[in-house]
């Protein structure tokens, strides 16, 4: 690990307290030297650390810096995340993860500071304007049939609202099948797409792409922010690093769960959370748009909504979709 990023993990890990350069310069085996120009470094990127002579450096209490180091510090996972690269400027993590990185290994996370082509659900595109949200993908190399893979969805869905409870102290909810809302504003979004081995029809490979918006972005058209929100709007904000941290190791747990065939426990969790059952929704798909009454979830991960005409049906993603 460079210098600098040593230096970045140690101020992170100190928060709150200053780091004199002389012990910073000990414990990482290096020169005070090597330590100032790592600070320089540091702060040219973009990091706020304030220094008082005699006392030392630390990451001052407004720095939200977005940095590997800074996140890495923070994780609890055993492999998601840890494999991590953040990017400023990218058309789409999903797409650029894709396009260069599918080589990499399970757990591999790619963030990017802004997204200039951002993607959602059905085509639908994401703003992603920098210093606004968390835009990241994860990638990931299961042994998981084709049948399975709504429950990736959930699992991300599961982790997102529960690191924003983590670390915006409020409790947001989810629309079915992956929209974490509160008070019925949409913070966040999730897209996972996958990978099909041509010969066995197995998935190879998995991109979890998710965007949660930190604060409301003033180029959101009206219809955007008729039903657009941020966490900023119910809670103060949390630094970048440490919500990326939180959703990355809320994912493994959730995933973990997963894993080891717990599939009940991992919907038990998402079903705690859904806002719509019990609700009137208008289903939308392909082949219709009609009312019904949402009644509950299945095994599967599927929604079961209940028809003007009393049949109860179970809707998978797919195109279909929901609103109140």
């Amino acid at each position: 690990m460079a210098v600098k990023d040593s230096v970045l993990q140690a101020l992170e890990s100190a928060r709150g307290e200053r780091l004199s350069g002389g012990r910073l310069a000990e414990t990482l085996g290096v020169s005070r030297a090597a330590v100032h120009k790592a600070i320089d470094a540091l702060r040219a990127e973009g990091l706020a650390i304030d220094a008082v002579p005699g006392e030392g450096y630390r990451l001052a209490d407004g720095d939200d810096s977005l940095t590997a180091a800074g996140i890495s510090v923070l994780l609890d996972t055993a492999y998601i995340g840890r494999d991590l690269l953040v990017e400023h400027s990218l058309t789409s993590t999903n797409s650029v993860l894709k396009e260069r990185y599918l080589n990499r290994p399970h757990g591999f996370t790619l963030i990017a500071e802004e997204q200039t082509g951002g993607r959602g659900r059905l085509g639908r595109s994401f703003s992603s304007p920098a210093q606004s949200g968390i835009y990241m993908t994860m990638l990931l190399h299961p042994v998981l049939p084709v049948s399975r893979i709504q429950f990736v969805t959930i699992a991300a869905a599961v982790a997102v609202a529960e690191a924003i409870e983590q670390t915006a102290g409020f409790c947001p909810q989810i629309k079915w099948v992956n929209d974490v809302l509160m008070e019925g504003r949409k913070l966040c979004g999730i897209l996972t797409e996958a990978t099909i081995e041509g010969e066995t029809g197995a998935v190879s490979s998995l991109v979890v792409g998710i965007g949660v918006n930190l604060r409301p972005n003033p180029a959101w058209p009206d219809e955007v922010k008729a039903v657009a929100g941020a966490v900023s709007d119910f809670g103060t904000p949390p630094r970048r690093a440490a919500l990326a941290a939180a959703i990355l190791s809320r994912f493994e747990r959730a995933y973990a769960l997963l894993d080891s065939g717990q599939d009940a426990a991992l919907l038990a969790q998402y079903r705690s959370r859904l806002c719509c059952i019990g609700k009137p929704v208008t289903v939308i798909s392909p082949a219709a748009t009609y009312q019904a009454e949402c009644t509950g979830l299945n095994s599967e991960g599927h929604l079961l909504v209940r028809t003007a005409d009393g049949q109860t049906k179970a809707l998978s993603s797919g195109e279909i979709s929901i609103r109140f």
